[in-house]
């Protein structure tokens, strides 16, 4: 069982990589097939379908997401340091697998396919409704003003965070991304 299980995670990391230098376009199960060094029938033992593997990338690209909304929920952290919290770990977690930030613009290409759009949809709005409750509580805190909309801020939040991710990726990860992310976040938060 532990063999299966570890490839199963191989194929998922292999289709990340095939993702990131070929584009969504490149995988097949042919390529990653090809890759592992095995057939695709050894593959289709693991995954029934290509869709299959896409929504286990899926799957791997937020699987830290509740362990980071634990920790902060643990460590009791105000509403801005929750957001920030959030947002470095994730942004560590791409810096440290910057193939795995292939998948965070995917949406449009994902699109054609509704069981991997929505569950890309739903990361996506999971994310932004964890950062809109971070606002509504700092909100009521006094840590954020009360006159600002939080969905818009948590979209402006999200929305810098992927161009940053975009740029990163475009220019080659020349820039360190955590450091970029954050200074945008910082810059952000402040302004409410």
């Amino acid at each position: 069982m532990n063999h299966f299980i570890k490839r199963k995670e191989r194929i998922i990391f292999t289709a990340i990589d095939i993702v990131s230098d070929l584009g969504f376009q490149g995988l097949s199960t042919k390529e990653i097939a090809k890759r592992q060094g095995i057939s695709e029938g050894t593959l289709y033992k693991h995954f029934k379908s290509k869709n299959e593997i896409i929504l286990g990338v899926l799957d791997y690209y937020s699987k830290f997401d509740k362990s980071i909304e634990e920790s902060i929920e643990l460590n009791k952290l105000r509403p801005k340091e929750s957001i920030t919290f959030f947002i470095k770990m994730v942004a560590e977690y791409y810096e440290n697998y910057p193939a795995i930030t292939a998948i965070t613009n995917l949406q449009e290409t994902l699109e054609h396919e509704s069981s991997i759009a929505e569950r890309n949809k739903e990361i996506f709005e999971n994310r932004v409704k964890l950062i809109i409750q971070y606002i509504e509580d700092g909100k009521k805190n006094g840590e954020f003003r009360s006159d600002i909309d939080s969905e818009t801020i948590a979209i402006i939040i999200s929305g810098s965070f992927r161009e940053i991710i975009l740029k990163w990726r475009l220019n080659k990860f020349n820039f360190p991304l955590k450091e970029r992310i954050l200074f945008t976040l910082n810059m952000i938060l402040t302004a409410f």
